[in-house]
């Protein structure tokens, strides 16, 4: 494998463009902000509930509980669907450190399912293998934007009487048969971390289910436990998503659809370049009846390649890559540390150490997609 040759200096590809994404929402955020300084009313403000109806309206679904982060809506959802220690929570070999420590807070253990090699996403018979007397829940998560198959999972939960979280935090807009991510389960998660597709000017979660009873409490433990002022029903934390950020996300939802679109047409240049080049095996498959909302845009270099390598090529030609993620979670130094027990997930370790996310938003220009698809088939070449 070489690199590519370096003619004169090119401009540079970067792997986002959040300063964009900030500026078509910009104006009309200081303007809201001036109006919620001048009211004086700091938490659990309007401007909370305002993005909580307006994203229950966007995914269907009639609950949604806005808080602190998307590690804290899983932990949440866990908490409020009883799990505790003893109990097992079966997730897949590629989550992310926040989905499974989340689920570590809890006191439960976390079971590790292996994925589908093509689609990167979970593989059902393998949740079902890991089930046992203990197991309390399923835990899928929809990395990169791509939806796994949700309903294989329910009916394996509806067969096992599990509940369902979903971990939802990169698929804002993704869809599988219609319906939005995270609204399958008992209850969905969402991160509104700043480079998600909806993303805050900070730290931002929120929860949503069809269960009145989980949403109460969920309500109830994001706020110190309170059920009404100074009652407190439920040992609690201090989880509320700020209204600094609802503020935001409010402006930010109203623009989503229009993103998401822009995000597919960017995905499509690349699929069309990618097969140019001969190098379509390298991108991962969406589920059919799916519909991918391209948080992300990850390849799978093939066996026995450098990703050191193939990194600094790309960085040599002025196009920013990164990895996401490099490892799975039973093998980062913490969970070696705590001694913690683990399910080896075989291809979600291989895809780990062969995985790239390119560089990707909305606005990518055909001719930067050419550019990488090139770069990439001279490296691989």
């Amino acid at each position: 494998m070489k690199s590519p040759r370096s003619g004169k200096r090119k401009k540079s590809i970067p792997f986002t463009d959040l300063a964009r994404a900030t500026g078509l929402v910009s104006r009309a955020y200081l303007a809201r902000v001036k109006k919620f300084l001048e009211r004086g009313l700091f938490v659990l403000s309007p401007e909370v509930e305002e993005f909580e109806s307006a994203l229950s309206k966007y995914v269907g679904s009639p609950h949604v509980v806005g808080v602190s982060n998307g590690a804290d809506a899983i932990y949440l959802a866990l908490t409020a669907l009883g799990v505790g220690a003893g109990d097992e929570i079966i997730t897949q070999g590629n989550a992310y450190n926040a989905s499974v420590t989340a689920i570590l807070r809890t006191g439960a253990r976390a079971r590790f399912a292996d994925i589908e090699e093509r689609t990167l996403t979970v593989r059902p018979e393998a949740v079902e293998q890991l089930i046992t007397s203990k197991t309390k829940a399923i835990l899928p998560v929809h990395l990169y934007g791509a939806v796994g198959d949700m309903q294989a999972i329910m009916d394996i939960a509806r067969r096992h009487n599990l509940a369902v979280v979903e971990d939802a935090a990169q698929a804002h807009g993704a869809t599988y048969r219609g319906r939005h991510a995270g609204t399958w389960g008992d209850v969905g998660a969402f991160s509104f971390y700043p480079t998600k597709n909806l993303g805050a000017f900070g730290d931002a979660g929120a929860v949503v289910t069809n269960r009145a009873d989980i949403a109460e409490k969920i309500r109830s433990i994001r706020n110190l436990g309170q059920s009404e002022k100074n009652v407190h029903d439920h040992l609690g934390f201090n989880m509320r998503l700020d209204p600094i950020q609802a503020i935001a996300l409010s402006l930010k939802l109203k623009i989503l659809s229009r993103e998401i679109a822009l995000r597919r047409k960017a995905a499509e240049l690349y699929l069309k370049h990618f097969e140019k080049a001969g190098l379509a095996s390298l991108i991962p498959h969406a589920l059919p009846e799916s519909a991918h909302s391209y948080h992300l845009f990850v390849i799978v270099l093939p066996r026995g390649s450098s990703r050191d390598g193939f990194q600094n090529a790309l960085r040599a030609e002025g196009i920013e890559t990164a990895v996401h993620y490099p490892e799975v979670v039973y093998n980062q130094p913490f969970w070696k540390n705590l001694r913690l027990p683990f399910d080896v997930c075989p291809v979600a370790e291989d895809i780990a150490k062969r995985i790239v996310s390119l560089p990707f938003y909305p606005t990518l220009p055909e001719g930067d997609a050419k550019r990488v698809a090139l770069a990439v088939a001279t490296f691989l070449k």
